[in-house]
């Protein structure tokens, strides 16, 4: 009698196990995606983005985000409106973060133990920079090459219009976009440099980097083939 209710004993503590086990496995299966399908929604939200961007977490070890522990991940957006500006592709690699997991299921949303933070990435094309730079009248095209900005305009010349252009350089500088003129070309043939020097004394280009989501900060900016790079911060994600 004592071996039999043992035998059920040990029977019933092995399905309980085997229970928990599956209840695991299958929080294992399935929380990475309801995780980032919350993550997604998130973002969308507070960027007011029209379609929810891809987001993929990582956890090392892997079970630890059983207990809320994420080793990090990353959030993509292509073609959203960031900051005023149509992108390309946004980029933000997450650090790692570690969630409330009895305050969020008790919520029903995602608690974070502090803000989300991580590194950005912006890539702007050339035809948005330079639908920017056109709403001064002065510049009609903008031509970025590898750590060179060229901002163009007609100019007329005993009664013929010649292209004109600056050669220059971006940076970030106190939340705008700075554009230092360094040579100046008529027909893309450059002048001199000292009546370029000349030409742009007292010459300036800013513009206000404005409507980024708060607690953005955009610490540098590449001039590509085609392409402006910037690069950042981004904190408050999810908190």
């Amino acid at each position: 009698m004592h071996r039999a209710v043992s035998s059920v004993a040990g029977a019933a503590f092995s399905l309980g196990v085997l229970a928990v086990l599956a209840l695991l496995a299958g929080a294992y299966t399935f929380l990475p995606g309801v995780v980032e399908g919350v993550v997604a929604r998130s973002v969308q939200d507070w960027l007011n983005l029209e379609r929810a961007p891809e987001v993929r977490l990582e956890s090392d070890p892997p079970p630890a985000m059983l207990l809320g522990e994420f080793s990090g991940g990353r959030v993509v957006m292509e073609g959203a409106e960031f900051g005023g500006l149509r992108t390309r592709r946004v980029e933000v690699e997450l650090e790692p973060f570690r969630l409330r997991v009895l305050r969020s299921l008790r919520e029903g949303e995602l608690v974070p133990e502090r803000p989300i933070a991580g590194d950005l990435r912006v890539v702007v094309a050339e035809e948005e920079i330079s639908r920017v730079a056109r709403l001064d009248s002065r510049v009609s095209r903008v031509d970025l090459r590898p750590g060179a900005v060229f901002v163009g305009s007609d100019v007329e010349v005993l009664g013929n219009e010649l292209p004109f252009a600056v050669r220059g350089e971006l940076s970030v500088r106190g939340g705008s976009l700075v554009f230092a003129p360094r040579s100046v070309y008529i027909a893309g043939a450059p002048l001199p440099q000292r009546v370029s020097r000349r030409m742009l004394e007292g010459v300036s280009f800013v513009y206000r980097l404005e409507g980024f989501p708060e607690g953005t900060r955009i610490g540098e900016v590449r001039s590509l083939d085609g392409r402006l790079l910037l690069t950042g911060r981004i904190e408050g994600l999810l908190g």
